[in-house]
């Protein structure tokens, strides 16, 4: 699932520095997958969930997305799981500010963007070191 957002915003966006999956933070959290959007203060963070049990963890999902620094946070689910109960789903991330993509196909993934993410203003890049010194290369 990870690879297939990758590459859709790869395509999408004007993804003209880096993603990293997996980028940890200075409080040791760690995105599924960061990818700055040609400055500094377009920091996309996501966090991919294969359930819907698991997107509404205490531990995981919504939770862990809200504990993340960026300027758009992204929630991921495959569209099955999405399905089971959209309005939920949907209600929580407008609430929330997140975005919302899915993830469908069996051999061959499709992205699609449901809802998309509020700004937060600043620079968050910091809180990355490794993704920080990449940026500076």
């Amino acid at each position: 699932m990870i690879k297939a957002i990758e590459r859709y915003f790869l395509r999408n966006y004007d993804v003209s520095r880096m993603t990293k999956p997996e980028a940890t933070d200075l409080r040791f959290k760690r995105p599924d997958l960061m990818f700055i959007q040609a400055r500094r203060d377009c920091l996309h963070v996501f966090e991919a969930e294969s359930t819907l049990t698991r997107a509404f963890s205490k531990f995981h999902g919504f939770r862990q997305l809200a504990k993340y620094k960026g300027n758009y946070k992204w929630l991921a689910l495959p569209f099955d799981e999405y399905k089971k109960d959209s309005e939920r789903v949907s209600e929580k991330c407008e609430r929330s500010g997140f975005g919302l993509v899915f993830v469908s196909g069996a051999k061959r993934l499709r992205v699609r963007e449901e809802i998309q993410p509020v700004y937060m203003q600043g620079d968050f890049l910091s809180y990355y070191p490794e993704a920080e010194e990449e940026w500076y290369e």
